[in-house]
């Protein structure tokens, strides 16, 4: 249950609850004689508080992240589960939840802030305890279905309990939100109306892989926008039709014999190419000689000149003339031996650049007979055909292969698609098993529903049915007649105290119920009254049925005020006639 809700804005009206049923009105003015109602006292502002306080989001575009109460903090106290807590959250800090009291254990989590010595709980903790508290959610998911994906969780389910006008909550019943999808729904309302939500959470896998089948489809025909992949018939003869012209234009250049001239002048090319090689080859080894005999000659000096006799001399030493006569036959003959090798290193040297010559001019020779024999062959006959067949047997195999691809990928992708269809017939089958099983409980909510239309409408009839489809639960209810006159309102009603009267009874539930007036815009007044009759009776004195109304309407109901919508009315009474009457005691953007 909500105690109290305040903000350390100064003109902020502070709210006080009780059990039961509780009204807040507001005085609602026309807006300069033109018959236009201004609605700004902040009766949705109240519930956008609750919900702020109760761990909804708080991105760039949240009112408590505006200019004017970004720095606003505020508070609220609550009885969950039998124990009291108060707390309190900022935009500025909106990821600390700070416990202003609490004479409940929320254990380790808790932390101290280290300038302040506040205590505070991260946002995440807050709604684990919140969700442990009011559904009977496991305080660590982790390892559990509750940590996958689809599986209800504490704001998922909370929406229910406070609708708001600008999330869309009031365009469907079964959707507490505009943008909730259709797994949420289907396992929040399954768990809170104690049936098997795990199965809603599997009808969401095989909805997240028939997603991802269809993209594989599309990928599948090789166009980011084209039509899906044709079915295996489709693909199957196109696959043998390809097949068989690859085959065909295979089997003709197999057997495809080039004239013989052409034989003939393709073998001396070939020939005249081992030629080129081999004289080029030839050629490296003359040139590495030529340079080698070009050295050693260079090298080659006329060391005969010994000069022995001079050294002697010099030497003071006088040697016979036999010697003498030696010494000049020894360098006759030395000379003689330079001479003779230097002569036999020039002939060698010019053997040598005759082979070069030689070698090159094979080169060049056959060079241009082969250019001459290539230029016959090119684009001729045998051979100009033989290279369009096979540029055309690439081109076959190219088709072939990839209807192949997408052959294997339409056998793998129907057959995906059938398995998924099996899948979904068994679940079907076993959300039919469950609702077998759970048939006194959900007879018992469906018949509380038809009762609370029949209570609403002594001329209508209405039901609710939850039934078990191919797609998962669905959550239906009707009322008969036009759509017109706040029909799909009070649907929104009769769920939404439905639930609340679940919750209570499995997991004990937040103790309150909050309705917006935007539930009662175009709801005939008889309705209206009905509506806080029955969820005053709903809450019978354990919880709270909290209801935001303009004053005018509810003149119209009882303009006596009888006795128990008086008890109801809070002592605070919101304005838009100034700009000190509304929630918050100032206007802004």
């Amino acid at each position: 249950m909500i105690r109290w809700i305040d903000s350390s804005i100064p003109s902020f009206k502070r709210l006080e609850f009780h059990e039961g049923l509780n009204v807040l009105l507001a005085d609602a003015v026309e807006d300069g004689g033109d018959g236009q109602t201004r609605n700004s006292a902040g009766k949705s502002s109240f519930v956008l508080i609750v919900d702020f306080l109760l761990g909804a989001n708080c991105n760039d575009k949240s009112l408590f992240r505006s200019d004017a109460l970004k720095d606003a903090r505020f508070s609220g106290g609550f009885r969950l589960g039998g124990h009291g807590i108060e707390v309190e959250r900022s935009g500025s800090n909106h990821n600390r939840i700070y416990i202003l009291s609490s004479d409940d254990d929320l254990g380790d989590a808790v932390e101290v802030e280290e300038d302040t010595g506040r205590l505070f709980v991260t946002l995440a903790t807050w709604k684990r305890f919140l969700g442990t508290r009011a559904f009977g959610l496991p305080s660590n998911p982790q390892g559990t279905d509750f940590a996958k994906k689809s599986a209800p969780t504490t704001r998922s389910m909370l929406k229910y309990f406070m609708r708001l006008e600008s999330d869309g909550g009031f365009l469907h019943p079964e959707r507490a939100s505009k943008d909730q999808q259709r797994a949420s729904w289907q396992s929040s309302l399954s768990y809170m109306f104690g049936l098997e939500w795990r199965i809603s959470q599997r009808f969401q896998v095989v909805r997240d892989r028939e997603k991802t089948l269809e993209i594989l489809r599309r990928e599948a025909s090789g166009e980011d926008l084209g039509e899906m992949v044709g079915t295996v018939a489709k693909l199957r003869p196109q696959l043998a039709i390809a097949k068989k012209k690859a085959d065909e234009k295979r089997h003709e250049i197999a057997n495809f014999h080039v004239l013989d001239s052409y034989k003939d002048l393709s073998d001396q090319a070939a020939e005249l190419q081992r030629e080129m090689q081999t004289a080029t080859r030839r050629l490296v080894t003359l040139k590495e000689s030529l340079a080698h005999l070009k050295g050693v000659l260079d090298d080659e000096a006329p060391h005969y000149d010994v000069g022995f006799a001079d050294m002697y001399r010099e030497s003071q030493v006088q040697l016979p003339d036999l010697a003498l006569k030696r010494l000049s036959e020894v360098e006759a003959f030395h000379r003689s031996v330079v001479m003779n090798r230097k002569l036999h290193l020039e002939a060698e040297l010019s053997a040598t650049e005759r082979e070069i010559v030689s070698a090159n001019n094979t080169l060049e020779r056959a060079g241009a007979t082969r250019n001459e024999l290539l230029s016959v062959l090119d684009g001729k006959g045998a051979f100009e055909d033989l290279v369009l067949m096979q540029r055309e047997l690439a081109i076959l195999e190219a088709e072939r292969a990839t209807l192949e691809e997408r052959f294997r990928a339409a056998e793998a992708l129907e057959g995906r698609k059938a398995e998924l269809k099996v899948d979904r017939l068994e679940l079907q089958r076993a959300l039919q098993a469950d609702h077998s099983t759970h048939l006194e409980a959900l007879s018992a909510i469906e018949l509380r529903i038809s009762d609370l239309i029949e209570e609403l409408y002594s001329d209508r009839s209405g039901r609710f049915a939850i039934s078990a489809t191919e797609n998962g639960p669905e959550f239906d209810i009707s009322i008969e007649g036009d759509r017109g006159g706040g029909i799909r309102s009070m649907e929104i009603f009769c769920i939404d105290i439905a639930i609340s009267e679940s919750v209570r009874r499995l997991y004990h539930g937040l103790g309150f119920l909050i309705h917006d007036s935007h539930l009662f815009d175009g709801v005939d007044p008889r309705q209206i009254r009905k509506a806080l009759l029955l969820g005053a009776g709903s809450v019978n004195g354990a919880a709270q049925y909290i209801v935001t109304l303009n004053s005018d309407i509810v003149d119209s109901l009882s303009p006596s005020q009888e006795e128990w919508l008086a008890k109801a009315i809070l002592p605070v009474r919101l304005s838009d006639a100034d700009e000190s009457g509304g929630l918050f005691g100032f206007r802004f953007d």
